[in-house]
């Protein structure tokens, strides 16, 4: 009898365990993530209009993912969905969060913020794959897998297309030090390559080259004719340094 009792007690915290709800979750969440319309349980549920740091992450789902619990260690699949941004990665956690199989796509206007300084409003569809994407206190920043855009459109002060980007992302030689993206492109106003590196503390050094091609039209030419070092059928190299600021939709 009472090892039919202990049987029932077991499976009882069992049973509660893979039933708790996921909103018993809310109060204990740090003071930069807001959720609402929680759904589900701790193991397998979604909130909708996340805000992380103010950041829009719109409605999320997540899944503990079994296999990672049997070596003593944590992580979910997570779909997050916004009109122009969709994204799905494997969330770990071990020494510190990082992420695996990261994939997204949406519209470069998500990013237009990040180019209202220079006055131009990007246009075009990306993807991004990456294999990992690591943030920890020592090194903050580690990156590899791609990205495409297609096409990219510079739309503003310029109509200008730089054709499909591709880039090409690797930790730089010491892994410390950040990634470093190889960009190239194909079937634009201008021929494009340059590399970014990108620092533990997410600021950037960049160098690109521009050459007109065959498809180099009169305005396109009198903007290359402002860069600073054009000839008449020669590149423009240009360089950009800074630090990358998240920010909010």
């Amino acid at each position: 009898m009472k090892k039919l009792v202990f049987i029932i007690l077991i499976a009882a915290v069992i049973a509660v365990a893979f039933n708790l709800p996921a909103r018993i979750l809310q109060p204990l969440l740090p003071n930069s993530i807001y959720l609402q319309s929680v759904q589900g349980t701790i193991w397998q549920g979604q909130a909708q209009a996340v805000r992380y740091s103010g950041k829009s992450l719109g409605t999320i789902h997540w899944r503990v993912l079994p296999q990672c619990l049997t070596k003593l260690s944590l992580c979910l699949a997570v779909k997050q969905q916004l009109p122009s941004l969709q994204s799905a990665f494997i969330l770990h956690w071990a020494d510190y969060w990082h992420l695996t199989e990261l994939t997204a796509s949406g519209d470069m206007k998500h990013f237009s913020a990040y180019f209202e300084d220079y006055r131009i409003t990007p246009r075009g569809h990306f993807n991004i794959a990456l294999s990992e994407l690591k943030f920890a206190q020592d090194e903050r920043f580690i990156a590899r897998g791609n990205i495409e855009i297609k096409p990219l459109w510079l739309v503003s002060v310029m109509r200008l297309s730089l054709g499909d980007i591709s880039a090409e992302i690797e930790p730089a030689a010491d892994p410390a030090l950040g990634s470093v993206l190889q960009i190239t492109n194909q079937r634009g106003h201008l021929d494009l390559a340059g590399d970014v590196q990108l620092t533990p503390e997410l600021s950037y050094e960049s160098q690109f080259t521009l050459i007109p091609n065959e498809s180099t039209n009169r305005s396109v030419r009198r903007i290359l004719r402002y860069l600073r070092g054009y000839n008449q059928g020669a590149g423009v190299q240009l360089s950009f340094d800074g630090q990358l600021h998240p920010i909010a939709d």
